[in-house]
């Protein structure tokens, strides 16, 4: 009993733990609240037009220190004694950076400064553009971190990132009912001091990860990646002249990395869906609830459309794996459009006083974000060299937020101008340009095949890839081998693996055919 006890494999906490914690506080920090707290704090001078604009810069700058921020994770990881402790210094580091930033609006109320005026207007929009660095290191550094996890960790792949990215979701729509009902109560000061307990509670999190990866005896989370000679790999092991891939220790330009993403008339499609749909979901984030408050919704009411949101989307972020190899990173992306465009139009349907219709709607959220973001995050994962995780995502993040930006200024100023409801149907009308592009690209272009995951090059099986069944389907061993090393395609390819019939259906298929 306790030889069997001291020999059991420990592993290390998945990131999903860092997701639940640091998603409530984004949830304060960067919020759909953020808008009203702004309004709140300078009622004339954060006009529907200002705020698009003070998100706008926020999103712009957050965006181009995203390319950087992601670089800089990568590199202080590579510098780093142990795995993981260079990514987890730089969240520690500008979490703390944005927190500080956010308590800052705080400042000019507590010196009972005129709310009006264009020094506190100028110093709200400075403190949105001190937390955009924050935001554009923060979060390439977390999507990072997970997909070099899972790459790492047994049973799992870059694949699965949604079944981490779902407990994120679930804080968020968790801590955004908490704020909404605290909001209601105690005012917009509840903001303030539940910030603080959720930045504490991120540090407690990211210190139990390390914990975790300091007692994981499964030997995974190495340092460096090893590769062998095949002609040189002869002693009894199997392992000689071990030495650290050096082609993964080579600086790639942010630069070089994007050409390596959108090398293909098929990626470029891809890319410039995500630059659209990024514009009408940024509508969505940051507006929506001035749009609520004209039709009458309050704080709580506010929160609870948050809930709602959260209630597909955490299933939606648990099935990604699932869809995505059944139908491709191209075919989700196209689902999550479609749910936009129907969401948004139905806003502009609804009268006075009926929100349960925009419960109803906020339900379809969790397809267009998960599919958005699981679908691009994965094909950004296969594009890019391994050891490049968070520069890779920050690239994405660059392209997201130059859309969200473009989106922010275009429709704060229609908003301002012509009302909500005409300018969800223009983002309706350029997020379906959008899939008209892409549904062409999937039709038309070819989906070159994209560099494997590590346990894929090592031909190791994964949870989500694998086939689990009794007795062997297939007429020999050496056949069922064979097939059971096919991978699936994340740009939408058959997948062979898919399930244990699917497989032997393929195999018969081609066998008849030669």
């Amino acid at each position: 009993m306790d030889n069997n006890t001291s020999n059991k494999t420990i592993t290390a906490f998945r990131p999903r733990l860092l997701y639940c914690t640091i998603f409530i506080w984004n949830t304060l920090t960067v919020g759909k609240f953020t808008a009203p707290l702004l309004q709140h704090l300078s009622p004339n001078n954060f006009t529907d037009g200002i705020i698009g604009l003070t998100f706008a810069l926020q999103y712009g700058i957050a965006g181009c220190v995203s390319t950087w921020g992601g670089s800089y994770a990568d590199a202080q990881e590579k510098k780093a004694s142990r795995w993981g402790y260079g990514r987890i210094k730089v969240l520690t580091l500008f979490l703390t950076l944005g927190t500080l930033s956010f308590l800052g609006h705080g400042i000019p109320h507590y010196m009972n400064l005129p709310t009006d005026t264009t020094a506190v207007l100028a110093w709200h929009v400075a403190m949105r553009c001190i937390y955009a660095v924050s935001l554009g290191v923060v979060a390439p550094t977390l999507d990072g971190l997970a997909l070099a996890h899972l790459d790492c960790a047994e049973n799992s792949s870059s694949v699965d990132f949604g079944k981490e990215r779902m407990y994120g979701a679930l804080c968020w729509g968790l801590g955004s009912f908490i704020a909404g009902v605290g909001i209601d109560q105690y005012g917009f000061n509840f903001l303030y001091i539940f910030l603080i307990v959720s930045t504490i509670t991120s540090y407690a999190g990211m210190g139990i990860y390390l914990w975790g990866l300091s007692r994981d005896t499964s030997g995974n989370f190495k340092k460096y990646s090893v590769i062998f000679d095949e002609a040189s790999s002869s002693n009894n092991n199997g392992y000689q002249n071990e030495e650290p891939n050096k082609e993964k220790d080579e600086d790639i330009s942010n630069y070089e990395l994007m050409c390596m993403i959108c090398k293909t008339n098929y990626a470029k499609a891809i890319m410039l869906f995500t630059f659209l749909l990024a514009m009408g979901i940024a509508v969505v984030d940051n507006l929506a609830f001035i749009f609520f408050e004209t039709l009458g919704a309050s704080d709580a009411m506010d929160g609870l459309t948050v809930v709602f949101t959260v209630a597909v989307e955490v299933p939606a972020f648990s099935i990604a794996p699932l869809m995505l190899q059944r139908y491709g990173c191209g075919r989700m992306l196209l689902g999550a459009g479609i749910a936009y465009v129907i969401r948004v139009v139905g806003y502009t349907l609804i009268p006075y006083g009926k929100m349960y219709i925009v419960l109803m709607l906020e339900l379809l959220h969790g397809v267009s974000y998960a599919g958005s973001k699981a679908g691009s995050v994965e094909f950004i994962s296969r594009s890019i060299p391994e050891g490049h995780e968070a520069a890779g995502q920050g690239i994405l993040m660059f392209v997201t937020y130059s859309g969200i930006v473009a989106g922010l200024i275009v429709a704060g100023w229609i908003q301002e101008t012509l009302g909500a409801r005409y300018m969800f149907r223009v983002m309706a009308v350029i997020v379906s340009i959008g899939l008209i592009v892409l549904l062409l690209a999937e039709i038309l272009c070819d989906k070159d095949t994209i560099r494997p995951s590590k346990k894929e090059e090592e031909g190791q099986m994964t949870h989500s890839d694998s086939c689990q069944s009794s007795a062997s389907a297939f007429a020999d061993e050496e056949t069922e081998k064979f097939l059971r090393t096919l991978k699936y395609d994340s740009l939408g390819k058959v997948s062979s693996n898919f399930c244990l019939n699917m497989t032997l259906l393929v195999y018969t298929v081609t066998d008849d055919n030669n």
